[in-house]
């Protein structure tokens, strides 16, 4: 597997000046939105003084597949440049790319949270390493890796959401607090259509969990004795329905079930002619 110190052994690549139509994005690149502005920033950067630092690039059949510099590459496309700067690099797989891809991300500009919820599932999947390893191979705590993942747990429109930077990770965790996919998507719509702040979303999703928490059931007293199990049968045989006695101390409580208005009718008669 592949360490931080394998981007610097690439550095000290020897730098080739490859054709731009030689190269090909790289498959396994977690980072799906690049910021507008800031690549069309880049790319008058690049038209006036060119790509100043190199691509890190593999060779594959076909001629070299981009491992680092994916906004550089677009940006020199852009430009018009017909060549760029690059250092070739020997990666074995495609979970080694996509590591690598991971790393050199982390090193130089964060992905929003999705993608790096994506990027740290494909690692997990392809290597089948635990949440753990996945911390270790990021250089970041199991903690905030494992929370990263919990937000694809979210509803895909809450997703595209904090994709877009609609909300923000303290909405998104806020909004996990709340359970069950219905509610969540609600919460979500109540924090765009009112400009929730976090604080704000935090209560209410602390409102909303404690409605839905289930109330811990209170076990009522059961009729033990032999002379309390008489008198339930009694009345139940007596009125012909379900029949509960609940004794608490020296006083309790007669329970009689009905299961239709026209049997509480039926019922009520019977008691008033007794």
């Amino acid at each position: 597997m592949f360490t931080d110190a394998d981007l610097e052994v690439a550095s000290d690549a020897k730098m080739q000046m490859l054709p731009v139509t030689s190269i090909k994005p790289n498959s396994q690149q977690p980072r799906q939105n690049f910021d507008q502005t800031a690549l069309d920033e880049l790319t008058a950067s690049v038209s006036e003084k060119g790509v100043i630092q190199p691509l890190i690039v593999r060779q594959v059949e076909t001629g070299y597949e981009l491992i680092a510099g994916e906004r550089r590459f677009h940006a020199a496309k852009k430009s018009g440049l017909t060549e760029v700067p690059a250092r070739i690099m020997e990666v074995a797989n495609e979970a080694e790319m996509l590591e690598l891809s991971i790393i050199e991300n982390l090193q130089r500009s964060d992905l929003n949270p999705v993608e790096l919820a994506l990027g740290y599932k494909n690692l997990q999947i392809k290597w089948g390493l635990t949440q753990e390893k996945v911390a270790q191979r990021v250089g970041k705590d199991r903690a905030t890796v494992a929370n990263t993942m919990r937000l694809l747990e979210l509803p895909d429109p809450v997703l595209l959401s904090l994709r877009n930077g609609e909300i923000s990770m303290g909405h998104a965790k806020a909004i996990l607090a709340v359970p069950g996919t219905a509610r969540r998507s609600a919460l979500w719509k109540r924090v765009v259509s009112e400009s929730l702040s976090v604080r704000q979303t935090e209560q209410t999703a602390r409102s909303i969990a404690s409605v839905t928490r289930p109330k811990p059931v209170k076990r009522q007293p059961t009729e033990t004795s032999p002379e309390l199990y008489d008198f339930t049968d009694r009345i139940r045989r007596s009125l012909g329905t379900k029949v509960r006695i609940v004794k608490k101390g020296k006083k309790g409580s007669i329970q009689i079930e009905f299961f239709s208005i026209a049997e509480l009718e039926r019922l009520v008669d019977m008691l008033s002619r007794m």
